[in-house]
């Protein structure tokens, strides 16, 4: 096999400022077999990891802390404006490099060198503080809601754990089982939150004796509001990692047929879906509820919304219903991601890259499901549930805000570098706004005005954490690539080896130098 220097600049153009962007022959070198995902399914690919369980908790929250019913759906429509502009960032990336690993092929794209080095960042950020599978211990407390069950929190670790690998089982059975699963999830969810909204349409008759006043938080919106600037930068922090997930389908178009097209249609119209559900729903809980009775309910804002309109008996359904919801975003955040772990191991990033590259014959990667779900399990076992769980996922949150900044900056960079045009093209007020809106979160932490008091563990401690992480990864690779190969005397050369599916997997190997 031919092998090549690490330092080699082979994805680079001739011209030394110019961008080798994947090529179209690249892309069609995917099977159609391997293409099995339409647009009504990629569209259920993003609603289905977006409406989680936070929806039916988040408002309870966001209500607590900025005191209004317009306040709060001020901040809900904002929250939908940013998943637009980064939607828009995502689309005009993704139809320039229409391939599986969202922010990973964009970010090799933009920083090409050094070699490797933003690619181990991504990774360390991917498997190491992803938590992916951490919606298992929502699934679990549901279902022990559900059947009237207090146990300890040994059992509820030991259910959330079974419930990771039943989501992997069914993804490495059958690919196929695993989308149509999804699909019928994702139609739940839309079938459930299409419930919270006709009750609150239902409350609106004034007929109902338990809401004797409805939409009494409506009449004069803005009455109210907090007037501390922290309660509405923390509300907007929920919001936005509600909708976090307009993403999703990006990590997986090596599967979805006519990527650019699909990708496109599949984003405007599943993120659109999801804002305008989420909105008509808040509105539905502020017409059942004041600000003040809402901000009391915490995660038991559905069970306060259906148990008004259609009595106390509905109350075990919200359960089941929350617990399935969680559950299709697991299914669904899981089968993206393994994609992503698999480019990784493709590229010879992770030890056991072959066993972690590897495929079923549906084309599932069945070890890369055990990377996936290794930060969640590792949390759910050995992190005591409170605070602490609770800082450990704002550590992702702002990893997230990281990479979405490197992005958006590598946009600009692919933009001024490549002379290969996309089949769409974001505004760039719009890509500002998205950047404003990420730099605004990684600032914040540090910022007095806007911190939450009430907190034991201080904001600025997550992002110093987040940092120090994805700084550990970059030490990493300065070590393994950088200053062991000065002080061994060697070279890493890349050797192209071919696994079962017909994919390339790249096995790194020492050469001495003479």
């Amino acid at each position: 096999m031919a092998s090549r220097p690490l330092r080699d600049d082979s994805s680079i153009a001739d011209d030394e400022h110019a961008i080798l962007l994947p090529s179209e022959s690249e892309s069609e070198e995917i099977t159609d077999q391997r293409r099995h995902l339409g647009l009504l399914s990629t569209i259920f690919l993003i609603t289905n990891r977006m409406i989680g369980t936070a929806i039916f908790s988040t408002p309870s929250a966001i209500a607590a802390s900025v005191g209004s019913a317009g306040a709060a759906l001020s901040l809900w429509v904002a929250g939908l404006v940013l998943a637009y502009c980064g939607l828009f960032i995502w689309i005009e990336l993704g139809s320039l490099m229409p391939r599986s690993g969202g922010e990973k092929v964009y970010l090799d794209a933009a920083y090409p060198k050094p070699p490797m080095l933003v690619t181990t960042v991504f990774a360390v950020h991917v498997i190491f503080l992803g938590f992916t599978g951490i919606g298992s211990v929502v699934v679990a407390e549901n279902i022990l809601l559900a059947l009237n069950q207090t146990v300890n929190d040994w059992v509820k670790r030991v259910l959330a754990i079974g419930v990771l690998g039943a989501i992997a089982a069914i993804h490495i059975k059958s690919s196929a089982l695993g989308v149509k699963i999804m699909n019928v999830l994702a139609s739940i969810k839309i079938l459930i939150l299409f419930l919270i909204i006709l009750s609150g349409l239902r409350a609106l008759r004034g007929d109902l004796p338990q809401v004797p006043h409805p939409a009494a938080g409506l009449k004069n919106p803005f009455a109210g509001s907090s007037p501390d600037v922290s309660h509405y930068t923390n509300a907007l922090f929920k919001i936005l990692a509600t909708y976090q997930g307009w993403s999703n389908a990006a990590y997986v178009l090596d599967e979805v047929q006519n990527p650019r097209k699909v990708l496109k249609i599949a984003g405007l119209v599943g993120v659109g879906t999801v804002g305008l559900l989420y909105i008509l729903t808040n509105i539905s809980y502020f017409i059942v509820a004041t600000p003040e009775e809402l901000s009391k309910t915490g995660v038991t804002v559905v069970a306060l919304l259906i148990g008004r309109v259609f009595g106390e008996t509905m109350l075990w359904m919200t359960a089941v219903l929350a617990a399935l919801s969680s559950f299709g975003s697991l299914m669904t955040a899981s089968f993206s991601m393994s994609r992503v772990v698999r480019e990784f191991a493709k590229e010879g990033l992770v030890p056991c890259s072959r066993f972690f590259a590897a495929t079923t014959s549906s084309g599932s990667p069945s070890g890369a499901f055990f990377l996936v779900f290794f930060s969640s399990a590792v949390m759910i076992l050995f992190i005591p549930f409170g605070e602490v769980y609770n800082f450990l996922l704002d550590v992702g949150q702002y990893a997230i805000a990281i990479i979405n900044v490197l992005v958006v900056i590598g946009l600009f960079i692919i933009r001024h570098k490549s002379s290969q045009k996309g089949t769409f093209r974001a505004w760039t007020s719009v890509v500002f706004l998205f950047l404003i809106s990420q730099i605004f979160l990684l600032v914040t932490p540090f910022v007095l005005a806007a911190l939450d008091s009430k907190r034991r563990l201080p904001a600025w401690l997550y992002a110093v954490v987040a940092i120090l992480v994805l700084s550990g990864g970059a030490t990493y690779w300065f070590l393994s690539w950088e200053l062991l190969p000065r002080r061994g005397k060697f070279v890493w050369t890349a050797r192209k080896s071919v696994l079962s599916d017909g994919s390339s997997l790249v096995m790194w190997d020492k050469v001495k130098l003479s």
